[in-house]
C-alpha cells in the first residue's frame, strides 16, 4: 500500500523535470515560532522577516522566498485535514498558520494525523518520511531539506531516555538535511555520538565543528568533516548514496554571525528552561524555545529566524548544484 499524497502541481513539475526542489517543515509555523509580530521591545526585525507579518508565517514565507531567490523550488510540507501534502500554496499556508488547534506531526504521530484527519505541521521526522513518499508516487525524491535545528538526545542523558525520531529518520532517508546543528535544547555532544552510531555522515559547511544552533559551534566542540563548497558536498552526498543501504546525510551551517550567541549564554538559557518548564510531549519543545526567547531579550529567537532564513537561501544553492 503506497501512501498517497497530494502533491501541488508547481512541486510536481519540478520534480518529474527533474529541476532543483527543495523541502520545507511546518513545524516551525505550528509549534516553532511565536503567532506575533516581532516584539518591538526586541529592537528591529530580523532580516529578512516582515515587521508586519506575524512571526511564524513571515519566516517561512522568507525561507521559500530565499529559496526560490536561487532558481530551486520550495516544497512546503504539511498534514491538512489528514491528507499528506508536499508543496503548500499560499491560502493552504496561512490556513495552517492560523489553525489554533494544529498539531506537530512527527514520524511516530503521522499516522494519527491521518486516520483521524487532523491538521499538523511536520517536524524534521515527518518532513523526510513524505519526501521519501515521493518516490513511491512515480517522482523523484527532493535530495535537499532545509530546517533550523535537528532534534536528537535531551538534556538528562543517561538518566531520562528522550530522544527525537529525527535521528533515526535522518539515518534511513537519503536526503542531505540542511541545519544549523541541534536545536540548543539538545545534548548535542551525545547527539553528535548517536549520529556516527547510525552511520549517519555529519559535514560542516565552511566551519570546522558542530554548530549550536544559535551559537556559532556546539558545547563540546565537536570536529566534524569541512566542506568549502557545494561541489564537494554533492560528491560526498553521491558517493554514500551509491553504498548499500546509505542513508541521509547532515550538513551544518552555522547560524549567521551577526545573530549568533556564545554557547555559555545558549547553553545557560536551555538549562534554565529545562529547570523550570514543566511541560511535556510535543509541547516541550515550543515552551523551552519561548522561555529561552523571553530571558534572552528576543536574542535566541533572533537567532533562530536569520538562521532559518539563511540556510533556505544555502539549501536552494545546493540543490541546484546537485541537479
Amino acid at each position: 500500500m503506497s501512501l498517497e499524497l497530494k502533491v501541488h502541481p508547481e512541486v510536481d513539475e519540478a520534480l518529474r523535470s527533474h529541476k532543483p526542489v527543495v523541502l520545507l517543515e511546518t513545524a516551525v509555523l505550528t509549534c516553532g515560532l511565536p503567532r506575533s509580530t516581532w516584539p518591538q521591545s526586541f529592537g528591529t526585525a530580523p532580516s529578512g522577516l516582515s515587521a508586519d507579518e506575524p512571526m511564524h508565517l513571515g519566516t517561512l514565507h522568507a525561507m521559500a522566498a530565499a529559496v526560490r531567490e536561487t532558481g530551486s523550488v520550495p516544497a512546503i510540507t504539511a498534514i491538512l485535514d489528514g491528507q499528506p501534502c508536499v508543496g503548500l500554496d499560499d491560502a493552504m499556508l496561512t490556513r495552517l498558520a492560523m489553525d489554533d488547534a494544529g498539531e506537530k506531526a512527527s514520524a511516530a504521530s503521522i499516522a494519527t494525523c491521518m486516520a483521524d484527519q487532523l491538521s499538523a505541521g511536520t517536524t524534521v521526522s515527518a518532513t523526510l518520511h513524505l519526501g521519501a513518499a515521493l518516490a513511491e508516487n512515480g517522482r523523484d525524491i527532493p535530495r535537499v531539506f532545509a530546517t533550523g535545528g535537528i532534534g536528537g538526545v535531551h538534556l538528562g542523558w543517561p538518566d531520562k531516555l528522550d530522544m527525537s525520531a529525527d535521528l533515526m529518520a535522518i539515518a534511513r532517508t537519503q536526503i542531505c538535511v540542511l541545519c544549523s546543528g541541534p536545536k540548543s535544547i539538545i545534548d548535542d555532544v551525545t547527539t553528535a555520538e548517536a549520529m556516527e552510531a547510525l552511520g549517519i555522515p555529519v559535514l560542516g559547511y565552511q566551519t570546522d565543528y558542530l554548530p549550536g544552533f544559535q551559537a556559532t559551534t556546539s558545547s563540546g566542540h565537536h570536529p566534524i568533516h569541512r566542506v568549502d563548497d557545494l561541489s564537494a558536498i554533492d560528491r560526498i552526498a553521491k558517493a554514500h548514496w551509491s553504498l548499500p543501504q546509505s542513508g541521509g546525510i547532515l550538513l551544518c551551517q552555522p547560524a549567521p554571525c551577526q545573530s549568533a550567541m556564545p554557547i555559555e549564554t545558549v547553553r545557560s538559557l536551555a538549562e534554565v528552561a529545562e529547570l523550570q518548564i514543566k511541560a511535556t510531549g510535543p509541547a516541550r519543545t515550543p515552551a523551552l524555545l519561548t522561555h529561552m526567547a523571553e530571558n534572552s531579550g528576543g536574542r535566541t529567537l533572533r537567532a533562530n529566524i536569520e538562521l532559518l532564513i539563511s540556510n533556505a537561501s544555502t539549501a536552494g544553492s545546493l540543490a541546484s548544484s546537485m541537479t
